[in-house]
């Protein structure tokens, strides 16, 4: 793999995509940041070897576009079957058909920390106004996200497991699943400050620990950074007049990025 160079930025902004959501997201996205977001700085695509990236004209044309390729996550056959297990009424179960979202352990691989911060967004998000009031609130040792139920914060941390499964006792004694403020992984804002040799194999080991997700790596980087560590920390929901984030787009609000394109209108 080509050695990463940080052409003397302090922030990167980054995406994980496999060649599907590459495909069906990246020229939006492209767009957007270098239009309505007004980013001029480094984009970071994580991706795996196998991703064929002559196909995308946008890819060779920007010359701040970096690229990391990692190789697959592989978990052992135990915790793919406990995952594959997981049955929730009207809900999909994200291992079957959303496993790269796993592929987001690696946005805390040691070899990233080239950069001094790094802000994470999927792939699919859209981005409505300048990202400037996010990117220069700078994370000190932090991991900043959103809270995912935000603003009731009527969900709990443990709506994110399977309860179900006879590790769910075991996970609830080893921590307090009673918390509403957990976050989401959609956007993400962190000084690799917090990120050593050890976080990426840390983040697996925990997996394989408590293979009850039912959020993919969303619950389980919630008991590695707000638990574990106490690194997490709610980005802000107002800045300089804009929300930073919701679902969706609200009649009469400067939202930055919204979830979803449609608007809504309250």
């Amino acid at each position: 793999m080509k050695k990463l160079r940080n052409e003397n930025n302090n922030t990167v902004v980054a995406v994980v995509a496999n060649f599907k959501y590459l495909r069906m997201y990246f020229d939006k996205f492209h767009k957007q940041i270098r239009g309505v977001g007004e980013y001029k700085g480094e984009i970071l695509i994580l991706t795996s070897y196998f991703t064929p990236l002559f196909l995308f004209k946008s890819l060779r044309n920007d010359k701040k576009i970096k690229i990391y390729r990692y190789r697959n996550i592989k978990f052992s056959k135990n915790t793919i079957k406990l995952l594959n297990e997981i049955s929730v009424p009207d809900k999909p179960n994200r291992n079957i058909t959303k496993p790269f979202q796993w592929h987001k352990i690696h946005l805390f691989d040691k070899n990233l920390k080239i950069w001094k911060y790094i802000f994470y967004m999927d792939i699919n998000m859209n981005i409505h106004y300048d990202l400037n009031p996010i990117l220069k609130t700078l994370p000190i040792n932090k991991l900043f996200a959103r809270a995912d139920s935000y603003p009731n914060y009527d969900k709990k941390l443990k709506s994110q497991f399977y309860e179900n499964s006879k590790l769910f006792n075991q996970l609830s004694n080893d921590f307090n699943l009673e918390v509403r403020d957990y976050f989401q992984t959609g956007i993400m804002f962190f000084d690799t400050n917090i990120v050593d040799k050890n976080t990426k194999s840390e983040l697996i080991s925990l997996v394989e620990k408590y293979p009850i997700s039912i959020t993919n790596e969303q619950g389980i980087m919630n008991l590695y950074f707000a638990h574990i560590n106490n690194f997490y920390k709610e980005l802000p929901s107002q800045l300089d007049g804009f929300e930073t984030y919701f679902y969706w787009m609200v009649e009469n609000k400067k939202i930055i990025i919204t979830k979803q394109a449609r608007k809504q209108y309250k």
